[in-house]
Parts: structure tokens; C-alpha cells; sequence
């Protein structure tokens, strides 16, 4: 059972009304819709079918990842302060170092944006790693 100070449902409150709004689909990707729920909640068979060039799939840019992950980090570190024993960020940072080392041209570019943000500490090891992919 979590039991929510009145700060950590303030901050929910304002993060969920902040994403709600049309102006921050494009942070998600989905700018082209009125409503969210349109993508996200997809029911009729037909709307399933993704024949070629019938669904234009937008980019997400890192900047914009940047602030999702800010804005996701805000939440997280809002609601731990309710779960003394959270490990949430520990298990986040983990895997988000575990993809920002390891090759992969999709996944390594986001991986180091949101290790970069989430981070709070980097060993001299992490950061000549980092170096070393910057570098390539």
C-alpha cells in the first residue's frame, strides 16, 4: 500500500495535465493527432492494418527525450520520497548505462541522453567510455 504525500499527488496532478496537453504530443511523437487517445487507444481492426504509407510514423528527436526523461525523472524522484526502499532510478540508471555502452545505432544514441539526465554519479571509467563513443 503507497501512501502519496499531498506534494508527490501535486506534482502528479501537474505532470499529468502538463502531458495532456497538445503542445507536448510532439515530446511523444504523435503531433499530428487531436487527441492522444486516438493513437493510443486504437480499437477497430481497421485501424490496426499498417499497410505501406498508411501510417506515418513520426521521429522523436533527443531533445525531446531529454525532456521526457526530465519531466519521467521529476515523477520518479516525487514519488520515492513516499518508498523509502524504492529502487526505481537504481533499476532505470542500470539499464540505461547497460544500452548506452553497448552498440546498438538505434538504442546507444537514446540510451546516452537519458543516462546523461538521470544519472548522479559517473565513475572516471563511465566517462572515458563515454568519450570513446562520442569519439567514433
Amino acid at each position: 500500500n503507497i501512501y502519496s504525500t499531498e506534494e508527490t499527488k501535486q506534482v502528479l496532478r501537474l505532470s499529468l495535465t502538463e502531458f495532456s496537453l497538445p503542445k507536448f504530443y510532439l515530446l511523444f511523437g504523435i503531433s499530428k493527432v487531436k487527441s492522444a487517445a486516438v493513437i493510443a487507444f486504437r480499437s477497430s481492426y481497421r485501424d490496426r492494418s499498417f499497410s505501406p504509407g498508411s501510417y506515418e510514423r513520426e521521429t522523436f528527436a533527443l531533445t525531446s527525450l531529454e525532456t521526457v526523461t526530465e519531466a519521467l525523472l521529476e515523477i520518479m524522484e516525487a514519488c520515492m520520497r513516499d518508498i523509502p526502499t524504492c529502487k526505481w532510478l537504481d533499476q532505470w540508471t542500470e539499464l540505461a548505462q547497460k544500452f548506452a555502452f553497448q552498440y546498438n545505432p538505434s538504442l546507444q544514441p537514446r540510451a546516452l541522453v537519458v543516462f546523461g539526465c538521470i544519472s548522479k554519479r559517473v565513475s572516471h571509467g563511465q566517462i572515458k567510455q563515454i568519450i570513446r563513443i562520442l569519439s567514433k
